[in-house]
């Protein structure tokens, strides 16, 4: 008797997407493709230090994307500190270490899967 394998691909469902205030629209548009193309939606906060980038996003991101899909959340510490205590199916972080322990701390008390690229 031989076993059979697959690859089932299936998005994961809610991913938050917390982006870095260098480079906002190329590492904020990097992660946000693969999550799109995987069938994911997506919750968008740009970093408070980029205010202006933020802005543009949360402009043209519901003009041009599926707003049951994607959403973008603009905003502080109090807004990201908000978007942490819910439950995500995924979280994905650029930025430093500090706010990486954070993330990675928040995402623990729901055993959320985390992808921090940390610099």
């Amino acid at each position: 008797m031989t076993g059979k394998s697959y690859i089932r691909k299936e998005p994961k469902g809610v991913v938050l997407l917390i982006s870095p205030w260098n480079f906002p629209f190329n590492l904020t548009f990097e992660g946000l493709v693969p999550i799109i193309a995987a069938g994911n939606c997506a919750v968008i906060k740009p970093s408070e230090v980029s205010t202006h980038s933020g802005a543009l996003m949360a402009e043209l991101i519901p003009k041009y994307f599926d707003n049951d899909a994607i959403k973008v959340v603009t905003g502080g510490v109090p807004e990201t500190t908000a978007l942490l205590r819910e439950k995500y199916d995924h979280i994905l972080y650029t930025g430093n270490g500090a706010v990486g322990r954070i993330v990675m701390a928040a995402a623990a008390r729901h055993l959320t899967p985390v992808t921090l690229e940390l610099g």
